[in-house]
């Protein structure tokens, strides 16, 4: 027991590590691209007005919001490192033969983990917009009226716990091959962070058909940044339209 912790805890320093560089150089490199760099044709995707922010407050917020999100990573952290400690153990529905369900089961196990994660998420966060939870909790991220890459893990301890518990939660319940697992992980970190950028990065043919029409976008979430009271959702508007909490016009 004595030998167990002391590795236990140097994993978990390997984690925060991992993912605190990890959301250094993703935030760090899509904030320079587009923030920075700026370059003219990605203009008229731009979300919001950007030149009200060349002072200092602009880059004081930006301190703020990377110390809360290296906060984050270290509430993740130890979450992460007991789940793939748990997974290891086979006492997860976790699997490592892809023809244990069939392979038709693989994106199908995907969508269900995206959809419930999503659902979750929705209800969560409609929880966290009310008024005294709001005050205490999630206003730490809302004080980036206008997102950027940084602003992605920006939560306050709690958020980040409530974020973080619900993936190794459905881990015991449905069964996923680790593959899939680690896509899941990675569109996580992807709608995270682009949802944030403050521009609309995805194409305009995609913004005119099925993915604008069911799926989180720059546009929509930035909107939620803007009025707080809509568009709720993670990965579609599916709850949003719902519940009549989807809005795409500022």
């Amino acid at each position: 027991m004595l030998t167990v912790i002391p590795e236990f805890l140097t994993f978990t320093l390997l984690i925060f590590l991992t993912l605190s560089f990890r959301y250094l150089a993703v935030s760090g490199c899509l904030y320079w691209f587009l923030w920075v760099r700026r370059p003219q044709s990605w203009e008229k995707r731009r979300l919001q007005n950007i030149d009200k922010y060349k002072h200092d407050q602009h880059y004081k917020k930006i301190k703020t919001e990377i110390k809360w999100s290296i906060l984050s990573c270290l509430i993740f952290a130890p979450i992460v490192a007991l789940m793939m400690e748990i997974i290891e153990t086979g006492n997860t529905k976790v699997y490592l033969n892809p023809l244990e369900y069939g392979l038709l089961y693989l994106p199908i196990s995907l969508f269900i983990y995206l959809f419930l994660h999503d659902t979750y998420f929705y209800w969560t966060h409609l929880w966290l917009h009310t008024p005294q939870i709001y005050r205490r909790f999630h206003k730490v991220h809302h004080e980036s009226l206008n997102p950027t890459p940084w602003t992605s893990f920006c939560f306050d301890p709690l958020e980040s716990f409530l974020q973080a518990i619900i993936i190794p939660i459905l881990l015991f319940i449905i069964p996923i091959h680790i593959s899939m697992l680690v896509v899941l992980l990675m569109l996580m970190t992807i709608f995270g962070v682009i949802n944030h950028t403050g521009y609309e990065v995805y194409p305009r043919s995609w913004m005119r058909g099925f993915w604008n029409q069911y799926c989180i976008t720059p546009t929509h979430h930035t909107i939620h940044h803007h009025k707080f009271n809509c568009n709720y959702g993670l990965y579609f508007r599916f709850w949003d339209k719902l519940m009549n909490t989807d809005v795409m016009k500022k």
